[in-house]
């Protein structure tokens, strides 16, 4: 008497199983770590669209008006409320006689996560239009 056989084995379908399950793993964890990434990138183009704003206005303040020291920042900060709790700063040194350093940055995630630039601006005697 021959044996038929239909269907599949048992190990045939827990190893089917097994490449579905690694599969599927695979991609929601795929999926995961693109969200997070794309949650980071949206947070960084928020400081930076702020630390944007702030710079146009300390290139536009007249050179003598720039006070060594911390700062907040004049311009608006609503932008970074998503980055909630943040801190916006302003940091004004003058490391030449006629030269002052302005950095702004922001900071959230507790520090974890920080943006910046340094602009140099120079005393030209000028009346800032470049």
């Amino acid at each position: 008497m021959q044996r038929r056989s239909r269907g599949f084995s048992l190990v045939e379908v827990l190893i089917a199983l097994l490449i579905l399950a690694v599969v599927i793993t695979t991609t929601l964890t795929m999926f995961t770590m693109r969200a997070k990434r794309m949650a980071a990138a949206n947070e960084t183009i928020l400081a930076w669209q702020a630390i944007a704003n702030e710079v146009d206005y300390q290139r536009r303040v007249p050179y003598s008006q720039l006070q060594k020291g911390s700062l907040d920042f004049f311009t608006s900060t609503e932008i970074l409320t998503p980055l909630a709790p943040y801190e916006a700063k302003v940091e004004i040194s003058d490391p030449v006689n006629w030269v002052k350093q302005v950095t702004v940055s922001v900071r959230w995630q507790g520090g974890k996560r920080v943006e910046k630039i340094t602009i140099n601006r120079v005393d030209t005697g000028g009346n800032n239009l470049w």
